[in-house]
């Protein structure tokens, strides 16, 4: 009986041991890597006026510039997996954030849209595998059943990254031009770099496979229809999640709900806590009623329907009140997110990092594409004093919602609804 007691004491304090390992390995590391990862996504739209003017760019090219970002990140996902499932996460990460520093200071010290786009879409590749990473080194040290909570958590990192883009940035942009906030924002992606290097020391072995047979388990991938049918019912809502968060939330709010520069920041932090919020509660909920049976599709896909319902109120008539209509796109809108671990739970831990950029390819494809498109659409009409009219917006986001509905009923296929037999 002694003995047994002195195995319990020892089992409770290796459990303890391990959280304090998983908490500084990905909590802290890569949570930074994330943190700059949104910080970056998510500034242009605070900035927006500033670019606009200074460089007299149309709605198509700030939605080109700003879907740049997403184009080279999505560039990145395929070679990203293969090496994170070949060398780690540590090993990948820290080096590819000094990419993103290097295009942090070309797009500070750029005057041509050239040289904005070489700029930005560096800062995409660097960043490209700041989630990536992180979700690997959950599913290495993690039981694969707490993954929707670990990747939950990661992400309200994400938003905390949001929110400091929102207000914080414009009081900070009080004191210095953009240009020079990013060069500060190069010197802190080398800090986090430094940080990812030095303090990660989870065990890793470097996997033997070949590059090649690697990359053909990724063909696989994509040859897969259930790849496909658990990707597809998500994927449209959480390109226009990000698309619109990263740039024209700023703009509708100045345009449509007719909020001043500095309300405009404040309304879109007040957005950035909302989606901190989401993430959490999206993660406890699944991890919650996982005891029950509920499957995280179900939640995943419940929360992309509200989701599409406030995009319908922000086209509407109905007089809603934009700081609600921001909080709850911003909420709901995480539940988009949740699809990443879903997709991960679907292969072996080796397969972990490959399956979810290959997924994150096709949101980031989708999410320049919707980013870019929705600059086209404003673009036909004409501004007034550097504000375009709602009718613009409507068409636009009337689009997007379009694009939108074939993953919701596709989702319904899966009939969400049934629940599996608990196991205990």
């Amino acid at each position: 009986m002694q003995n047994d007691g002195v195995s319990t004491v020892t089992a409770a304090q290796e459990v303890k041991k391990s959280f304090a390992m998983l908490f500084l390995t990905i909590f802290i590391p890569f949570g930074m890597g994330h943190f700059i990862s949104y910080l970056y996504r998510t500034i242009n739209a605070v900035i927006y006026n500033d670019l606009a003017t200074e460089l007299h760019l149309p709605p198509e090219s700030m939605g080109l510039l700003t879907g740049s970002y997403f184009l080279a990140f999505a560039a990145a996902q395929l070679p990203l997996g293969v090496m994170l499932d070949r060398y780690g996460p540590r090993a990948v990460q820290g080096p590819m954030l000094l990419i993103a520093a290097a295009g942090s200071v070309i797009f500070a010290l750029s005057h041509s849209e050239w040289g904005l786009l070489m700029g930005r879409g560096l800062i995409g590749l660097g960043v490209a595998g700041s989630l990536m990473s992180a979700i690997k080194a959950c599913s290495i040290w993690l039981p694969i059943e707490r993954l929707p909570l670990c990747t939950a958590c990661l992400l309200s990192v994400g938003g905390l990254g949001a929110m400091a883009s929102t207000a914080p940035l414009h009081m900070v942009l009080n004191w210095v031009s953009w240009r020079e906030a990013f060069m500060l924002l190069a010197v802190l992606t080398v800090l986090v770099s430094g940080v990812i290097h030095f303090s990660v020391r989870g065990a890793y072995t470097p996997k033997d496979a070949h590059f090649g047979d690697m990359c053909r388990a990724v063909g696989r991938l994509y040859r897969s229809w259930t790849f496909w049918r658990l990707g597809l019912y998500s994927v449209f809502a959480h390109a226009t999640y990000m698309a619109i968060l990263a740039l024209w939330m700023g703009p509708w709010l100045r345009d449509v709900a007719g909020l001043g520069t500095t309300t405009m920041a404040n309304a879109l932090m007040y957005g950035a806590v909302a989606m901190v919020a989401g993430s959490l509660t999206f993660g406890w909920l699944t991890d919650y009623l996982r005891q029950y049976g509920v499957q995280p599709i179900m939640i995943c896909g419940g929360g992309i329907a509200v989701f599409v319902a406030f995009q319908i109120l922000m086209i509407s008539d109905t007089p809603v009140s934009p700081w609600l209509i921001t909080a709850g796109f911003s909420f709901f809108g995480t539940a988009t997110t949740m699809n990443y671990a879903i997709v991960a739970q679907s292969v072996a831990p080796e397969l972990a990092g490959r399956v979810s950029t290959s997924f994150n390819l096709v949101v980031f494809i989708l999410a320049f594409a919707v980013q870019w498109l929705a600059g086209v659409v404003i673009g036909h009409w004409q501004s007034v004093d550097g504000a375009f009219p709602v009718v613009a917006y409507q068409w636009s986001l009337g689009l997007l919602i379009a694009l939108q509905i074939p993953g919701l009923l596709l989702w319904l296929s899966f009939k969400p609804w049934q629940r599996r037999p608990v196991i205990h």
